[in-house]
């Protein structure tokens, strides 16, 4: 005995309405590492991607010295701005190693 189903098509919608822009709020808002300060600031690309980008900082006796923003050399793109955040969190621990190894050298 055989069972045929017809198929349907749902009518729910796959991620973000067109036009929708999430939030700016990252989902980590910083970290510290090696005497450096991690912002992760991915950005929305389209509707279905995002784009890892940090911005790094230094502490200095006048406070926190803001660097330029970090972006990955790679075109991938993500689709949440929590992967984007992590691959960009791995590019500014790679960058401030650099730096770091360099004063020392």
């Amino acid at each position: 005995m055989s069972v045929a189903r017809r198929a349907t098509r749902a009518d729910a919608t796959i991620g973000p309405p067109a036009g929708h822009v999430p939030p700016p709020v990252p989902a980590v808002s910083e970290i510290t590492y090696k005497g450096y300060r991690i912002e992760p600031e991915s950005y929305y690309v389209n509707n279905t991607s995002w784009s890892p980008r940090a911005v790094v900082s230094r502490k200095t006796d006048e406070g926190w010295s803001r660097q330029a923003p970090l972006y990955s050399t790679k075109t991938t793109r993500f689709a949440t701005r929590d992967e984007a955040d992590r691959s960009a969190l791995d590019v500014a621990r790679a960058w401030i190693d650099t730096a770091v190894e360099r004063s020392r050298g």
